[in-house]
């Protein structure tokens, strides 16, 4: 009998303990990321995360979308699971930066267009794109992904969610120094916390959020939360090639710089 009521404990503390995934993220309350969207295969493979921006826009990571036709892909809205959509949205367009990997780790960055627009509610939001600079070393960056929650592991279902700290950009130089093929400019923003705990295969495209504007998307990890900062491109630095590509006067984003 006392190692039934054993079970019974060790059952139900599992289930109101917080699950850990994502590499060290917990599971996202129900609105607590509505601008959240999982760019997929037409038959519904999650690739990676993206964020909406407007009603018929959406960013993502360039890597994301390269090699891949418009008509391919679809974006899942509304949802903490990915598997189970709150509604499907299906591309026009695919405008990628004209010097994405152009030196390798820049403008990582592509902007995806919609073939309707999307319905806002409680649970599928826009997220405005940062103008003011954050503060430096601040520890309330949230990162939010599908990603797989160890190099090679299995995908969750449920939307995980992590706090990361900003760090400076000689410190994350200082901490990729054994990535040679990494060079920083001013295009990134650098996360990091801890061992283990970041981003990983799926994450990618996702965004970084400080006080509800859109900060970063996830560029660059080495699989997966391995003590090393998550590398995200710079929404500051992208804002006016995005307000250009939207606008319709160009498809390309060179010499750009932080708009304030």
């Amino acid at each position: 009998m006392k190692q039934l009521f054993a079970l019974i404990f060790l059952l139900l503390l599992l289930l109101v303990s917080p699950v850990e995934l994502i590499v060290g993220g917990q599971n996202a309350a129900e609105g607590e990321a509505p601008y959240q969207i999982s760019l997929q295969s037409l038959v519904g493979s999650h690739l990676c995360g993206g964020v909406i921006i407007s009603e018929r826009w959406i960013l993502t990571a360039g890597h994301c979308v390269g090699g891949w036709p418009a008509d391919r892909l679809r974006v899942v809205v509304g949802t903490l699971r990915y598997t189970e959509p709150g509604a499907v949205h299906y591309l026009s367009a695919i405008y990628m930066h004209c010097n994405y990997d152009q030196p390798k780790y820049h403008n990582d960055i592509a902007l995806l267009q919609l073939n309707e627009s999307i319905i806002f509610d409680a649970f599928t939001q826009p997220l405005p794109i940062a103008k003011d600079p954050w503060p430096e070393g601040t520890a309330d960056l949230v990162f939010t992904g599908w990603g797989t929650q160890s190099a090679g592991g299995t995908t969750p279902t449920r939307l995980q969610r992590v706090k990361q700290q900003h760090i400076t950009r000689q410190d994350c130089e200082s901490r990729l120094a054994d990535y040679k093929d990494v060079q920083l400019d001013a295009c990134h923003v650098c996360a990091f916390r801890q061992m283990n705990v970041g981003g990983c295969h799926g994450d990618t495209g996702g965004p970084l959020v400080y006080n509800d504007q859109l900060i970063g998307i996830l560029n660059f990890v080495v699989p997966c939360a391995q003590g090393v900062p998550d590398v995200f491109m710079d929404m500051r630095y992208y804002r006016e090639w995005i307000r250009r590509v939207i606008s319709g006067n160009t498809r390309c984003g060179i010499n750009q710089q932080i708009v304030s």
